[in-house]
């Protein structure tokens, strides 16, 4: 009996390592923690002089860094060469008539991230301070946002605007 003991205690110890490093495994391999921060050091590095070069643009544009940063990450993440399917081009995903009617090449980020500050700063002083329905602009279009402020009135125009524009304000402004 004094032999058997021992045995039971060493297998129940051996069971229960093992019960916790399966639980630890399964906490680690579901976490996107290191994923995520490999990813991002990965993406960062990749992009940060146009960070930088888009920050600087809305400090001289007037208008708020981290929410223009954030903008143009959900524009094209910061990719120079993004195409969308509806033909939205470059690092500012400007549609073609809009790059030709400020003069800039929607190609060119640098001209790109300064041609969408002003933009950007310029509608926010068109809705007098108003960043969410300047992004509404820039997203949708000055028609979308003007039909959504006539039908549903200046407390719930967000709410008559397409599904997608009210996503792109909500992840930037949140």
């Amino acid at each position: 009996m004094r032999k058997r003991k021992p045995l039971i205690v060493s297998i129940s110890i051996v069971i229960l390592s093992l019960l916790a490093l399966c639980c630890l495994y399964a906490v680690l391999a579901s976490s996107t923690f290191f994923s995520q921060r490999d990813m991002s050091y990965t993406t960062n590095q990749q992009v940060s002089p146009y960070i930088a070069i888009a920050r600087q643009d809305a400090i001289d544009a007037g208008i708020p860094p981290d929410l223009f940063v954030r903008q143009i990450n959900r524009e094209s993440g910061f990719d120079p060469n993004a195409l969308s399917p509806s033909g939205a081009q470059g690092i500012a995903q400007f549609m073609p008539e809009t790059a030709a009617h400020l003069g800039i090449d929607p190609w060119n980020p640098v001209e790109a991230l300064k041609g969408a500050a002003q933009l950007m700063a310029h509608y926010t002083k068109m809705f007098a301070g108003s960043y969410a329905k300047a992004l509404a602009t820039y997203n949708a279009g000055l028609g979308a946002v003007q039909h959504a402020l006539k039908v549903c009135g200046e407390v719930h125009w967000r709410n008559c605007l397409p599904v997608e524009t009210r996503q792109y304000i909500a992840a930037i402004l949140e």
